[in-house]
């Protein structure tokens, strides 16, 4: 990865994305980059001159990109090509030309029309509540574990090779979890065929640990059992065993909004407390 490209709208919002971004771009040994999209001419100096003073750079800098368009994400997506190796980081919900995304619009399309990864921050994720960010408040990514969300489909499981090459190269445990309304491990095995031929949960969390300990040193499994859903369950365990990232699959064609851990993912970027790594998979 070369670059890290946080779109910003002029929002204070979507300069949340900045803390988590410049830490990527540290780890990662990439350029901070950043995309602004404007829906007249005369909006490019004032975006740009806040994208620079965000950034630290000279405003007449191509850090700090600005395009004119109406269509945000396909300017944000063409903004990421022309880069190349390139990961964009954005808040989930901005008040400008940003507004909604994720469970609106805007990053929802950018996942479908890149098909890359994207690091999602919901309003609750790294949000110290105040501006500026007080010298207490921990760095973004602190906490060395990521948390792989999957549902017992193969779908699911295709978040795991790049939340493994994440917690590798970032130096993190990778925590392989999935959410289940069952209370008791005793339930009806139509209920339980979805977590492989066993049909049991644990067995299949145990499974996973065990084929991905070869490519993480550190990798644990974890069942949450939550009657409410998946969003409900994932943030109860962030705030008792909190995580630097949480990694989950969605469909690229469908965004947030379908497959069994995509019908609630949209809710778990909204609710969790920790950027999310969404990554899009085929049809």
């Amino acid at each position: 990865m070369k670059h890290v490209l946080v779109p910003l709208d002029g929002s204070e919002l979507a300069l949340q994305a900045m803390p988590t971004a410049r830490v990527l771009a540290d780890r990662f040994g990439a350029e901070l980059q950043s995309v602004s999209v404007a829906g007249a001419e005369d909006e490019v100096d004032d975006l740009r001159s806040m994208a620079a003073a965000a950034l630290d750079v000279d405003a007449g800098s191509d850090r700090a990109w600005v395009a004119v368009g109406e269509d945000a994400a396909d300017e944000i997506v063409r903004r990421a090509e022309s880069l190349g190796s390139c990961l964009v980081c954005m808040t989930t919900r901005g008040r400008g030309r940003l507004h909604g995304a994720i469970v609106g619009s805007v990053a929802r399309s950018v996942l479908q029309r890149s098909g890359e990864a994207v690091v999602a921050l919901g309003p609750m994720a790294d949000n110290p509540g105040w501006s500026p960010r007080p010298r207490s408040w921990p760095e973004p990514l602190s906490v060395s574990r990521i948390v792989a969300c999957v549902d017992g489909s193969d779908s699911s499981e295709e978040v795991l090779p790049l939340a493994a090459a994440w917690a590798q190269a970032l130096g993190m445990s990778l925590s392989i979890l999935t959410v289940t309304d069952d209370q008791s491990p005793n339930v009806e095995p139509e209920t339980r065929s979805r977590y492989g031929p066993s049909g049991d949960v644990d067995v299949y969390i145990g499974e996973l640990v065990q084929r991905w300990s070869a490519a993480v040193s550190d990798v644990d499994g974890v069942v949450v059992r939550d009657p409410i859903g998946l969003a409900s369950g994932i943030r109860a365990h962030l705030d008792a065993r909190p995580a630097g990232l949480v990694a989950l699959s969605t469909h690229a064609r469908s965004g947030l909004q379908r497959v069994r851990l995509g019908a609630e993912a949209a809710k778990v970027v909204h609710a969790s407390v920790a950027p999310c790594l969404v990554v899009p998979i085929g049809p």
